[in-house]
This record gives C-alpha cells, structure tokens and sequence, in this order.
C-alpha cells in the first residue's frame, strides 16, 4: 500500500507511469478510480452527518441538563480510585548491612533466594513481633 502511495504522490513517478501505460488501460483505472471515490465519498458525507447529529444530539442535552439546574461536572461524579493498602512485611533480610523487608509477594529477593539455595529455611526470615 505504501509502495503504490508513493507512486501516486510522487509527480515524477506518476508522469512516467502515464507515460508508459496504455490509453485503454488508463480509462478503465480512472473509471474505477472514480467509482471508488464516489462510495468513499458517500461514506465520508454520511459519517459526518452522523457526527453533525451527534453533536446537535449533545447539545440538546446539554441544554436540557442546564435548564434542570445541573452542571455536566455535577452529574459526572468522579470519585477518586480507592488506593490498595501496602502490604505488611513478612520477611526481613540483609543486603550490604541494610536492613530490608519483603512483604512474601512476588519475586523473591536475591539475598533470601541465594540463602534458601543454600539450604536455609524460609521461615527464618520471618517477622517476629515479641
């Protein structure tokens, strides 16, 4: 498609393309060329008659929302995406003498998983609240 746009947009390409082409062969691509630009014509002049009353149909109301007393803002309420709570830490760790906690969900910190390969139980990273 975008091999045949560039013929087409380029002036010189398409003088050189009329050049060599048939007389007979050129009327019946201009035919179907103008067949073809009536329907995407068409279709062009309905989508905006669509779009025209949808925007008439907006306006209307609008209007009728206005002489109610609303104000569009008033009736689109948009009440703010509740924030999920962070999780509580359930494993704790040192990395570099920095002390580091994971909450046990997703993937698992390379400190813990180098000590569980190693043997080490997952349990003794466990939070204790004494």
């Amino acid at each position: 498609m975008n091999r045949i746009q560039d013929e087409l947009t380029s002036e010189r390409a398409l003088k050189k393309f009329l050049r060599e082409s048939d007389f007979a062969f050129l009327e019946m691509l201009s035919a179907r060329i103008s067949a073809a630009l009536d329907e995407k014509r068409a279709e062009h002049i309905e989508q905006e008659k669509l779009r025209r009353q949808r925007e008439e149909k907006r306006n209307e109301l609008l209007a009728l929302i206005e002489s109610e007393g609303f104000s569009p803002t008033e009736l689109v309420s948009t009440t703010p995406a509740k924030k999920s709570a962070k999780r509580k830490a359930k494993y704790q760790y040192f990395e570099n003498g920095v002390h580091k906690k994971w909450s046990g969900v997703g993937r698992v910190p390379v400190v813990i998983q180098q000590e569980l390969d190693a043997g080490k139980p997952l349990e003794s990273f466990l939070i204790t609240t004494d």
